[in-house]
């Protein structure tokens, strides 16, 4: 169909998503009718055929967005007006703080309310568990099995579809192992989409009612997402493949402008694929809980041409650095070598500035699909009745000390993240914004509470309701990263003040006071000043880490 003929998900995407913003509105044949009587009309026929008045969830989730990449969280140069309308209409956490710094162990903690420890994904390519990947799996064919034996952590969706909402999930989960072999049976797997027929599959997964997938980051596109542009973009797709444009270097696919025009994008996709679903939810007589995962910004950063072009003449807020860079645990120091994929020298001269900038044109187009989705629920009458959620699983360094992309430490750039959320039938006393340290793993709590919903067993997070209520004191979070090699590990500690973390193998520490040092350029860990800070801490993290500890989880045993 191409760019001159839109799918029906899709019309009206190319006009309200341009680089000048968003154009809330309805389709045409509803636009003749004033807003506030379709609202009304709207609003009537839900609440005749909906008597279940449980809120409905959507939460907008993006892949490796840092804290302060928002209008509303400190970028004065970013283009995020509808997130932060989000945020000014709700409450903003300025001190969330996700599980772990990479992609599959904290989405598991926001799905599960588990840390790391406790659901058993201790970093990328660990399946989070589920009995139907080792039952169903080939291996297994004849065998009697007896399903109690696999490990199977609950997650939100399964909570909210035993609750009886309907739920979805569109865009990015990655919940399984990506490059897994086609033998392991994983949906999320490159392989197996490349060798089966799964356009036809769209769940159940993970307690997920309905899946549409995207799988990889920039113009690595699989999944229903990667079929649907083959289908309606041949000629997109074919550019994608060829390659040909990218140029040479070092960041010939890391840094460049995508060939894929945001009315094709899966930014784009996304939106669409949301207000259909949103048309449907809007006639069902049960509330629902939909997931959108957009894969950006995450790396490598490209963004659409013409959005490309627009923001690379933009400002972007300075990279900090550190009094000693080097001066840092043993673990961090092969993030300076020569040939470290996170060591910026290997990029040249104006590599950070340009990645900045491609990350916020990024950031800028997920804007307008939330704001093209946000509008959906106002012209369908489901504002009212609709807990939204912004947030993301983890951030990248973007220059920071001289490093880029992410790695498995406990640091700021890595592990603060935003997280808004608007709930319309909150109290009038909740406040705008949170400072208190709260962990992704506390989201499924509290979106439980909020809607009525039983939490699954095995959940650590804590319901942050108590504490917007004033009834309850904050409370220490963790961070748990346990890289590749025993040297490597770390876990880390923030309350409302300082990020302390501890690497077991070498016996280093660091501690950061985020009052006094917002960017993080000087450890007062070896300072006799900070020693009772540092030493009740440790303590602190020891007993945390041990009471999420659940050495079962992500295990399999045939006795």
């Amino acid at each position: 169909m191409g760019r001159s003929g839109l799918p029906r998900d899709q019309v009206g995407a190319a006009a309200e998503v341009s680089m000048g913003g968003a154009r809330q509105g309805a389709d045409a044949d509803a636009a003749a009718q004033p807003r506030l009587i379709r609202e009304e009309i709207a609003m009537k026929e839900r609440t005749a055929v909906r008597p279940d008045k449980r809120p409905n969830v959507l939460i907008f989730h993006t892949d490796q967005q840092r804290y302060d990449s928002l209008g509303c969280t400190g970028n004065a140069y970013a283009e995020t007006p509808n997130i932060d309308r989000l945020a000014s209409e709700g409450t903003l956490f300025r001190r969330h703080v996700s599980a772990s710094p990479v992609c599959m162990p904290s989405r598991a903690s926001l799905f599960t309310g588990r840390y790391p420890n406790g659901h058993g994904v201790h970093t990328n390519g660990v399946a989070l568990p589920r009995r139907d990947h080792w039952t169903g799996h080939p291996m297994n064919d004849g065998q009697p099995l007896n399903a109690g034996v696999f490990s199977h952590v609950p997650t939100m969706a399964d909570a909210f579809s035993e609750a009886g909402y309907r739920t979805a999930s569109i865009g990015k989960l990655h919940l399984t192992c990506t490059n897994a072999p086609r033998s392991c049976r994983y949906e999320e797997s490159r392989v197996r989409w490349a060798e089966e027929a799964m356009e036809s599959w769209s769940g159940p997964y993970y307690g997920f009612d309905r899946v549409e997938l995207t799988i990889g980051h920039g113009e690595d596109y699989t999944g229903h997402y990667g079929r649907w542009l083959e289908r309606e973009y041949p000629e997109v797709a074919a550019r994608v493949k060829s390659g040909l444009y990218r140029g040479s270097g070092a960041s010939r696919h890391t840094l460049y402008p995508s060939v894929v025009p945001v009315e094709a994008h899966s930014s784009t996709w996304i939106a669409g694929r949301a207000v259909s679903y949103l048309r449907e939810a809007a006639n069902d007589t049960r509330p629902f809980l939909l997931f959108l995962g957009f894969p950006d910004p995450h790396f490598p950063f490209v963004p659409p041409a013409e959005l490309a072009e627009r923001f690379a003449s933009k400002d972007v807020p300075p990279a900090r650095e550190k009094a000693d860079p080097y001066g840092v645990p043993a673990a961090m120091r092969r993030l300076y070598r020569d040939d470290a994929l996170q060591n910026v020298r290997r990029f040249g001269d104006g590599f950070v500035r340009l990645a900045r900038q491609y990350t916020d044109a990024m950031l800028h187009l997920v804007d307008l699909s939330v704001g093209r989705v946000t509008g959906a629920l106002r012209e369908l009458g489901l504002e009212d009745d609709t807990i939204v959620l912004f947030t993301s699983d983890h951030g990248d360094y973007l220059g920071d000390y001289g490093l880029i992309f992410k790695s498995e430490f406990g640091c700021k750039a890595l592990n603060h993240v935003p997280l808004l959320v608007k709930v319309p039938m909150r109290r009038d006393d909740w406040p705008g914004e949170c400072r208190a340290a709260v962990s992704n793993a506390d989201v499924l709590p509290t979106l439980c509470e909020l809607a009525g919903v039983p939490a699954p067993d095995g959940v650590q997070g804590r319901s942050l309701v108590p504490l917007l209520e004033g009834r309850a004191p904050s409370s220490p979070v963790t961070v748990a990263c346990y890289g590749e090699a025993p040297e490597d590990r770390n876990f880390s500690l923030w309350n409302d003040r300082y990020r302390y973390t501890w690497y077991p193998a070498a016996g280093e520490c660091e501690l950061y006071d985020h009052e006094a040092d917002l960017g993080e350029t000087a450890d007062l860990a070896g300072t006799p000043e900070a020693a009772a800070v540092r030493q009740a801490m440790h303590a602190e993290l020891l007993e945390r880490h041990v009471r999420h500890d659940r050495p079962s989880a992500g295990k399999s045993s045939n006795w």
